[in-house]
């Protein structure tokens, strides 16, 4: 164990649960040519010769930078090497204590990370007795994971979706490190829509912030998705990779469903590095029950959903408790809400064992508001003019959650419907029988409808009466 003071080198900016390996490969020579000697047993990959990897410029600069493992030649020197040395790791930095002057190969490992090999030149102290005292060095890796989040914007966050939403997602990455040895280096984002449309003309794609050009990445947009294949640039590592684009949610009952993948050439060789984020956004449903007076199941009676919008959009108003066409509110009238139709009216039917009548309105945002009004009743039923609003449906937002999806591990936000719209609160909504007009007592109409009967049989027997007479 060494105290305070004792050499060592510091491998900063570690993963949580990351361990750290390291092997000494050369020694500090002043007295040879080049300045170092190979450690006894070592072998630099790839041919490089000591010579080739000492004339490598950037030394502790680049070592304390990260990036002396940009360069081709150290890293093509170091690639192969075994490291049979671990350092200690406490929390987010290594230490490798009682080093002396020489070069040492650092390697980092951590689950859901991809870490290049680094070297570290520890140098002589100021009167060449010992190693310095400290010799930092930046671990270079980024996570693998690539993320994807719905952007909330104007206070919708569209864990629930309906036909029409226009919905803004971004994809997060770290720009991969590749060590220079890597040949064809492969960093590549996927991604797919199912239950909307991509806008194409909205991928906007940024590297460190700044917008990327043709030269950077190139994006290939469909209606269900792109491919973002990007021109690998090692100083580029470690940056913020962001991407943003819009999807048009379809109609129907299907979910929002957007996949992304990520896919990293591997340093080790082998397959590319793999892995997917997944958000989900569903519908949700609302169900209207029709009765008689007598509480028995009604088809027939039509109603139409109505939405919340502007007034200069509306088509329709809820004005104490009913529907009322916007050109038909009084003046003064209190408005509850401005809202306009959605599709068509909806017939309510029997279910299977014709126990009910009712109508189902699916593909709904859980997030809006709406009511349903009966625009049409059953034959022989009066209208029933109230509006109803749509009330109690409640989406479970999700939280990003590893779930094994076609035997891969996806890193999946799955917003769950807890409970659907109910109309009513639950309860049928009544039809009744029209009225027949009532009898006052008094002769009424009778009399009439028997003196025009009594016309025209006359008429009739005169009429025959006289063809009698014309054929004799």
């Amino acid at each position: 164990t060494f105290g305070a003071g004792e050499p060592k080198i510091s491998v900063s900016i570690l993963p949580a649960g990351a361990s750290v390996k390291y092997e000494k490969i050369a020694d500090a020579e002043p007295t040879t040519p080049i300045g170092w000697s190979l450690v006894d047993g070592i072998t630099l990959s790839n041919n490089v010769t000591l010579e080739a990897l000492a004339a490598v410029a950037g030394g502790n600069t680049d070592a304390a930078a990260g990036t002396i493992n940009s360069k081709q030649t150290v890293a093509q020197a170091i690639q192969n090497i075994d490291l049979t040395e671990t350092a200690t790791v406490t929390e987010t930095t290594a230490e490798i204590t009682g080093v002396t002057p020489g070069l040492y190969v650092i390697e980092v490992q951590a689950t859901g990370y991809t870490f290049t090999r680094m070297l570290a030149y520890v140098a002589w102290n100021d009167d060449n007795t010992a190693a310095v005292e400290n010799t930092p060095v930046q671990a270079k890796g980024a996570p693998d994971q690539v993320n994807k989040e719905i952007t909330a914007a104007q206070g919708e966050d569209h864990t629930s979706v309906s036909a029409g939403d226009i919905v803004p997602f971004t994809v997060t990455a770290k720009y991969p490190y590749l060590a220079q040895t890597v040949a064809n280096p492969v960093f590549t984002i996927t991604d797919n829509v199912t239950g909307g449309t991509l806008q194409a003309d909205s991928v906007v794609v940024t590297i460190g912030g700044v917008t990327a050009g043709a030269t950077d990445v190139t994006v290939t947009p469909t209606q269900t998705g792109f491919t973002a294949v990007f021109d690998y640039d090692i100083t580029k590592a470690s940056q913020d990779v962001v991407i943003t684009y819009n999807v048009v949610v379809s109609e129907g009952v299907d979910p929002l469903t957007n996949r992304v993948s990520s896919e990293i050439s591997s340093i080790n060789g082998g397959d590319p590095t793999k892995t997917e984020s997944m958000v989900i956004s569903p519908k949700v449903t609302a169900t209207v029950e029709k009765v008689d007076g007598n509480n028995a199941a009604l088809p027939g009676a039509e109603f139409t959903l109505y939405t919340k919008a502007s007034q200069a959009e509306a088509t329709h108003a809820v004005v104490g408790g009913k529907m009322v066409a916007v050109g038909d509110v009084a003046e003064g009238a209190t408005v509850t809400a401005y809202v306009k139709a959605v599709g068509s009216a909806q017939a309510t039917a029997y279910n299977d064992d014709q126990t009910k009548a009712l109508t189902t309105f699916t593909g709904l945002d859980a997030q809006k508001e709406y009511w349903v009004a009966e625009t049409k009743a059953p034959n022989g039923y009066s209208l029933n003019d109230a509006a109803y609003a749509l009330t109690g449906a409640v989406i479970t937002a999700g939280t990003p959650t590893v779930e094994p999806i076609d035997g891969k591990p996806v890193l999946v936000t799955r917003n769950d419907v807890k409970s659907n719209f109910t109309v009513n609160s639950g309860a049928a909504i009544v039809n009744t029988t029209l009225n027949s007009l009532p009898s006052t007592g008094g002769i009424g109409t009778t009399i009439f409808t028997i003196g025009g009967c009594a016309i025209m049989i006359i008429a009739a027997g005169l009429y025959f009466s006289l063809r009698r007479k014309t054929a004799k």
